[in-house]
């Protein structure tokens, strides 16, 4: 006989998983009424999706990421914060290198919608002139995910477009975190772009999230590639 605890908990992991299933087709809907350039998905119907890292680089997670992408024959799009690039430059040559894309997430791991359009176009163009030297850079995610019309043409005026995604999750170094792979496949779908969080030692279990999320996507036979491997196909 099942206890009322595990019965509980049972039903309320049937009711997350029903809300995952259908939040990445509600994102999709709602991106099209959006009147912003803004790449929330591409529509494939090639086994593929993206996946995306935010707020790195960092030698607590990167390393651990790039090995598991490497034996999952996988590549991502990292989304880098300026200030952490430039502490760890070895890791941003190390991302590249592994044939993965980068990205501008601006200069610090803050919200991006409070900073004032001033700062927030410097820090743009400083954190892409710093990133630029590793590789092309061609997307930028505000922090946060929110975005504003005047933060769109600042990066517009820059050659860059906003990309955030339609599954999200960040490691908090609880407990929950062990579902998260679990829970975000739930939703991926072709031409999804998926959005994880590295940047610090608390996300350490970011690389085992990685790991199996690979691992459960495969058997479904969906493949991780970057943003621009997505929409240039």
């Amino acid at each position: 006989m099942v206890s009322p605890p595990k019965v509980i908990r049972r039903l309320g992991e049937g009711v997350a998983g029903a809300v995952l299933k259908w939040r990445e087709p509600a994102v999709r809907a709602v991106s099209r009424i959006i009147p912003a350039d803004v790449l929330w998905f591409v529509e494939t119907g090639e086994p593929v999706f993206a996946l995306t890292f935010d707020d790195g680089p960092a030698p607590e997670t990167t390393p651990g990421l790039l090995e598991v992408l490497r034996r999952h024959g996988a590549t991502a799009t990292f989304f880098l914060i300026g200030e952490r690039a430039r502490a760890h430059p070895e890791l941003v040559a190390a991302i590249t290198g592994a044939g993965h894309e980068i990205a501008n997430h601006l200069m610090r791991d803050e919200r991006s919608a409070l900073v004032p359009d001033a700062r927030f176009r410097r820090d743009l163009a400083a954190t892409s002139a710093l990133l630029v030297p590793y590789g092309p850079v061609r997307w930028f995610r505000p922090g946060a995910g929110v975005f504003t019309p005047w933060m769109l043409r600042s990066a517009a005026e820059q050659h860059l477009r906003a990309v955030l995604g339609t599954l999200v999750a960040a490691d908090h170094g609880v407990p929950a975190d062990a579902r998260i792979a679990h829970d975000l496949a739930v939703g991926v779908r072709p031409g999804s772009i998926v959005v994880l969080h590295e940047g610090t030692p608390r996300r350490r279990g970011v690389v085992g999230t990685t790991d199996e999320l690979l691992t459960i996507l495969s058997k479904r036979g969906l493949s991780a590639i970057t943003v621009s491997g997505l929409v240039d196909r």
